[in-house]
């Protein structure tokens, strides 16, 4: 009975190799997540505070929404054609360059421009993250897995709006976006590391 119990669930796989590339993505996708909240959430203030109209403000979050999902089918195939890492660390960098060119000037066209590429940025994080961490979950282990991912995501969210807010005040809208350019290079890192030790494994397997 147990044999036939075992033979119907199929083989374990190593968790040791499984869960490092999990780890990679659930990490990839929250440092990303954080990055585009606690820059997005602050930038109607900042906005506001150099005397933008709502309209203008409305089509700055507009511009930064179409960043977040109008592009996903474009980096969904990206991800099949380049692979999971280079689009998680495209992603970051756009991160990155969005977290730098937002607060260059008060103007409406850099923040606007900024705040797009923050959302497109966010998208080729999360879709490369999630995709990786798809490839190693058994549908035993998706629901479970990527339910926790989604609560980490949620917590990120709400710590990022609570905490930008004080950021913000304490340091500025100028020196908030470099330090968010740094936690930027958190997903690129990880990705970097990923891809290289992934290519070391298939060479040695080889």
């Amino acid at each position: 009975m147990r044999a036939q119990g075992r033979s119907r669930k199929g083989p374990r796989r190593s968790r040791t190799c499984c869960d490092v590339p999990a780890r990679v993505a659930i990490l990839s996708m929250v440092a990303g997540h954080a990055v585009m909240v606690m820059v997005m959430v602050i930038t109607s203030l900042h906005m506001r505070n150099h005397n933008h109209s709502v309209t203008a403000i409305s089509l700055t979050t507009s511009l930064h929404v179409l960043g977040m999902f109008a592009f996903s089918i474009l980096s969904g195939r990206l991800v099949d054609r380049v692979g999971r890492a280079p689009v998680i660390m495209a992603g970051a960098i756009v991160l990155a360059l969005a977290c730098l060119v937002a607060p260059l000037s008060p103007a409406f066209v850099p923040i606007t421009f900024g705040l797009f590429l923050l959302g497109l940025g966010w998208n080729f994080c999360f879709v490369g993250g999630s995709s990786l961490l798809a490839d190693q979950l058994s549908p035993d282990e998706r629901a479970r897995t990527q339910g926790f991912n989604d609560l980490l995501m949620g917590l990120v969210a709400a710590s990022g709006s609570f905490l930008s807010g004080h950021v913000f005040a304490a340091v500025g809208y100028g020196t908030m976006g470099l330090i968010s350019a740094v936690l930027a290079l958190v997903p690129f890192g990880l990705a970097l590391w990923w891809q290289a030790t992934g290519s070391r494994q298939r060479a040695a397997a080889a």
